[in-house]
């Protein structure tokens, strides 16, 4: 089950330091909205955006950090949205809106209290109530509440969920499920504390409320339990937990990424990313590769990197590193060779040519592969005149280094060393 939160917040007290790895989390949450809000003001169209931000474990809203005071969540998610409209004000002469609601909350009343205080010293006092909405409540409890809010804002339902737990079972899995199903387009970015479990896991947690929680029977836990007796157990319960994650959250798209705590600690927790739409998971992929080396990826590289095979070693050939130049070259160089069989494969099979966008959409989850490492990949094909890529209207790329969504990949007929590779593997 989940454990006490280990920050804690007072009036009048010192500020709760904030650790490194927390710190580059908060950075990413700050990045992915920049990001999310470019992407989604791209047409000159658009006249409003209108996005819910909910921070569903905000705390007190201000940690220190060595001899610094840092902002926590809360008020980077409010100068995020702040500097993108400042972006937006500067860059379209006839004005853009970023019509943004913030959602704050927490089950401790001190933290509710230091937050207000810390808002009110920030002057947004008077935007409580108004665009900043905070509840004094378990996340759970008020999840109905928040989904109701976004409904009633307009009929795209643009919301981010940042689920900041610490442990694994304070957000349920049903109620993840109901932010898929009630709302247009949500994300939700969740921590989840999966070695924590993992080492917590034997025959006395069947049945307990925590694992009820996240929707693991008994018969789940007797089979997790039976793989601690083989090699590289704790890869395969990993792997085991994340593919129940992803049926029973309800997302269609999803990305685990690794972090790891400073200080030597062996309970490393996953940051995931869930959506129902394949641009948010490009665009958080793209956010990792720029914060290379603060997380890590815990598959093979390329595609299908994330299952496990009968017969080879859970351990072989992982990603035990950042998202670094060695890691994009290991994966350009996977994608490669991955996508020789699998376009071979489909010939053999008689099975149409895919566009980029089938391609992506079909082995996008359970991967660092982001769009530009599948365009390199194709270029590199390309040139070794193995493929060729055609444009929607008929046309050939021949130099180009982005391939379009829509762009058809074709085989060409003579064979070449990338062909006879991809037929003998076929």
């Amino acid at each position: 089950m989940a454990k006490k939160r280990h920050y804690d917040w007072n009036i009048g007290e010192p500020l709760p330091e904030l650790g490194l790895h927390s710190f580059a989390k908060h950075q990413i949450f700050d990045a992915y909205i920049t990001a999310y809000i470019r992407t989604l003001t791209k047409s000159h169209l658009t006249r409003k955006l209108k996005l819910t931000l909910v921070d569903g474990f905000c705390g007190g809203g201000m940690y220190a950090m060595g001899a610094n005071e840092v902002d926590g969540s809360p008020l980077r998610m409010l100068a995020s949205v702040e500097r993108a409209q400042a972006e937006l004000d500067a860059a379209r002469a006839r004005g853009l809106e970023i019509d943004a609601e913030f959602v704050f909350v927490d089950a401790n009343p001190k933290h509710v209290d230091f937050l207000r205080e810390v808002l009110r010293q920030r002057g947004y006092e008077s935007r409580i109530g108004k665009d900043i909405h905070i509840y004094t409540s378990k996340f759970e409890d008020v999840s109905d509440e928040i989904i109701r809010r976004i409904q009633a804002k307009g009929r795209a339902h643009r919301s981010l969920f940042f689920l900041d737990q610490y442990g694994w079972s304070a957000v349920t899995f049903a109620t993840i499920r109901q932010i898929m199903a009630s709302l247009q387009n949500p994300e939700v970015v969740l921590t989840f504390m999966v070695d924590h479990l993992v080492n917590l896991l034997t025959d006395k947690m069947i049945d307990t409320p925590g694992l009820s929680a996240i929707d693991l029977r008994r018969e789940d836990v007797q089979d997790m339990l039976q793989m601690k007796e083989q090699r590289g157990w704790k890869r395969l319960i990993q792997n085991t937990l994340y593919e129940h994650i992803q049926q029973n959250t309800g997302a269609t798209y999803y990305t685990p990424f690794f972090i790891h705590p400073e200080g030597g600690s062996n309970r490393d927790y996953w940051l995931l990313h869930l959506s129902r739409h394949h641009q948010a998971r490009e665009e958080m992929g793209k956010i990792h590769w720029q914060h290379e080396n603060t997380f890590e990826h815990f598959g093979r590289a390329g595609f299908n990197s994330l299952g496990f095979m009968p017969g080879v070693d859970v351990r072989e050939d992982m990603l035990e590193f950042g998202f670094n130049d060695n890691a994009r070259t290991r994966s350009e160089a996977a994608v490669v060779d991955q996508l020789a069989k699998m376009l071979h494969a489909r010939v053999a099979a008689g099975e149409a040519p895919l566009t980029k966008k089938q391609l992506f959409l079909a082995n996008c989850n359970d991967t660092p592969v982001i769009s530009s490492i599948v365009d390199a990949s194709l270029a590199t094909l390309r040139e070794a005149k193995d493929i060729r890529i055609i444009t929607p209207d008929g046309a050939v790329r021949r130099s180009a280094m982005q391939m379009g969504w829509d762009d058809r990949i074709e085989l060409v007929e003579s064979p070449t060393l990338f062909s006879l590779l991809g037929r003998r593997a076929a």
